[in-house]
This record gives C-alpha cells, sequence and structure tokens, in this order.
C-alpha cells in the first residue's frame, strides 16, 4: 500500500467537499436553494435551519462516503487498476449524492416559500447603461501567452522525436510506477498539445464569456449591485488567465516526461504542486467572493422585496432554459460562476464538442 492516492485524495476532494457543504452560506441572498427569495426571507429562522440541516446532512454523508473510499484504496490492490475504478466510483457516488441532496432541498424549499414573510414584488427595474465599457475583464491578448508555452512544447518535441522511446509511458499505478505504455506515434506524443489547445480555447471561452453574461442589477441599492458585479467579473477574470496557464504548464511537464525530457521524480512534484495551486485557488476566491459576488460589499439593510428572477426557467434550480433569452451564459443558481442556457442551441454543440473530444482521447 502506498499513500500516494490517499494524499491526492485529500487535495482534491476534500476541498470540494468543504465547497458543497458551504454552498447555502455563499449564495446570494436572493436565492436560496434555487429558488428567488427577498433578503428577509433569506435571513428568516425557517431558512437558517434549512441552511443549516443542508449542512449538516451533507457533511455527513459526504464523511462516511469519503473515508469509505479511503479505505477501499488503503485495502485495494495497488498493482491493478482497481484504485483507479474506486477513485472514479467515488467521483461519481459524490456528484450524485450532492445532486439528490440539492434536488430534495429545494422541492423542500418551494413548499415552504408560501409559509414565510410575504415579500413585495419590485415596483422598479434597475440597468445599467455603461455595463459594457467598465473594467470589468482581462483581455484574452493575454492567452497568447499560453499559446506561446504550447508551441514552444511543439517545437521541443518535434526536435527530439527521434530521441523518443518506441513505447511511451501514459499511465502510472499508486507507487509511480509504470503499468501502461503506447507505441510512439504523433497522435500519442501529441495528446497533451492537444489538451493544451482545448484547455486554452475552453479558458478563452469562459473569459469572453465573463464580459458578456448578462447583468442582474438590484433595484434597492443599484451602485452597490453595480460594484459587486464588476469586481466578481474582474477576480473570475484573473483567475481563468492564471488557472489555464497553470494547467498549460502541467501538460508541458507532462509531455517532456512522457518523452522522458524530464526526470519523474521532478515531474511529480510540479504537477501536484500546480493542481494544489489551481484547487486552493479556487477555494479561496469563492469563500471571498461567493455565489454571484454575494459576499462582496454587502448591504447592512435587508429588503423585503423579491427582486425579478424567472424562477419557471429554472429546472430544479439549476438548469436555465429559455429559448427566448439570446444569452448562452447565465449565472448560476446553484453552485459558482456561469453556466450554459441549455434553450440555447449552441449550448448543445458545446455538449457534442466535449463528447467528441472524449472519444478522441478515449
Amino acid at each position: 500500500m502506498t499513500i500516494m492516492p490517499v494524499i491526492v485524495m485529500i487535495f482534491v476532494f476534500v476541498p470540494a467537499i468543504v465547497l458543497m457543504v458551504s454552498m447555502p452560506y455563499l449564495t446570494r441572498e436572493t436565492i436560496s436553494f434555487g429558488v428567488t427569495v427577498s433578503p428577509v426571507q433569506f435571513h428568516s429562522e425557517p431558512l437558517r435551519q434549512m441552511r443549516k440541516s443542508y449542512a449538516r446532512i451533507s457533511a455527513t454523508v459526504h464523511t462516511i462516503l469519503f473515508m469509505v473510499c479511503i479505505l477501499c484504496l488503503i485495502y485495494g490492490d495497488e498493482h491493478s487498476k482497481q484504485q483507479s475504478w474506486i477513485i472514479v466510483t467515488y467521483s461519481l457516488a459524490m456528484v450524485g449524492i450532492s445532486l439528490v441532496i440539492n434536488i430534495s432541498y429545494h422541492f423542500k424549499m418551494k413548499s415552504l416559500l408560501p409559509m414565510l414573510p410575504i415579500a413585495l414584488e419590485p415596483s422598479i427595474m434597475a440597468v445599467d447603461t455603461g455595463f459594457r465599457k467598465r473594467n470589468i475583464g482581462l483581455s484574452n491578448n493575454w492567452f497568447l501567452i499560453h499559446v506561446l508555452i504550447t508551441v514552444v512544447s511543439i517545437v521541443t518535441v518535434l526536435r527530439n522525436y527521434d530521441l523518443i522511446p518506441d513505447q511511451i509511458p501514459i499511465h502510472y499505478n499508486s507507487s509511480w510506477n509504470v503499468d501502461r505504455y503506447a507505441a510512439k506515434s504523433f497522435s500519442s506524443v501529441f495528446m497533451p498539445t492537444i489538451m493544451q489547445v482545448f484547455i486554452t480555447l475552453l479558458f478563452i471561452f469562459e473569459n469572453w464569456s465573463i464580459r458578456r453574461v448578462k447583468q442582474q442589477v438590484q433595484p434597492n441599492d443599484p451602485n452597490r449591485s453595480i460594484r459587486q458585479d464588476a469586481a466578481y467579473r474582474r477576480t473570475w477574470s484573473y483567475f481563468m488567465l492564471t488557472a489555464s496557464f497553470l494547467i498549460v504548464i502541467l501538460f508541458s511537464v507532462v509531455q517532456l516526461n512522457m518523452i522522458s525530457l524530464l526526470n519523474m521524480s521532478f515531474a511529480i512534484p510540479i504537477i501536484l504542486i500546480i493542481i494544489a495551486l489551481v484547487i486552493l485557488y479556487a477555494l479561496a476566491l469563492t469563500f471571498w467572493a461567493g455565489q454571484g459576488e454575494s459576499r462582496l460589499e454587502r448591504s447592512a439593510d435587508s429588503s423585503n422585496v423579491r427582486p425579478v428572477h424567472d424562477d419557471d426557467k429554472w429546472r430544479l434550480g439549476m438548469i436555465y432554459f429559455n429559448r427566448k433569452d439570446p444569452n448562452l451564459i447565465v449565472k448560476k443558481r446553484l453552485g459558482v460562476g456561469w453556466g450554459l442556457n441549455f434553450g440555447h442551441p449552441v449550448s448543445w454543440l458545446f455538449w457534442l464538442g466535449i463528447i467528441v473530444l472524449l472519444v478522441v482521447v478515449r
């Protein structure tokens, strides 16, 4: 038994568990488990108890599941594919359990809403006409750095192609010993390059979306809402650039190790450090900013006016489906960041591209 899979599990999944358990406390004061509420309703005693109940149940279930996974890794066969299957099974179970808990609390919230203090509907709607002119994110020109790194990796591999061994290591067991090889070919050698291109394009799209996603201005305090929105978009734009840069570096390290231009004892610490930095950066940013800038410059006064939101356009409180909305990207109600409008045809083309890429990589 080796301790390395356990360390990887702790670094990768513990932050994810903390984020899932804390999500009701990171959400906007106008959204509770995917249902539109007023700030007064959000801070009412029934919803306080719901958030505590959610956190308690979620923490208990995910902790038990995590401990079972750790025990399976400790007593599993490290020289087979068993540990990989354990981690994959745990990941799917974690996502499935989280969905079940969130959906159940969404319906519980909908049934509780009529019994909460009455929230008035807003009589005015605020619009920020200078939204597009604001400094709300980094330019996509910064991604030329990623392109440069990818090009350098390609040139390095081509110059040393004849020195690459006929069998390339593509998988390691928990002791970091090679347990699977692939015959040398351009497709196998340049697979990390394909991933670099995909990651760069994906994050360019995400950064572009930050600038284009529609803005939600709260009519009771529009100036504060506009400042929150601009700060939130800038911070996540910085994250997109930094995280994608680190991931591109990671794939370059993987590629150089595959073709024996970088020693494994040097590559492993770099890979683990990069993964840890990206996860910790995302976690810190989430707790600092919250969901949709909810933790930035909070108001001291709670309003009993419900913002205008299309609850009927959100399926199960988490999936946005609106064919009449021209926006492809919208702010999430469940989780942090932005999601797709599944009523927009381009969103389905996006997922089709993901599936095709996974099939090619496989």
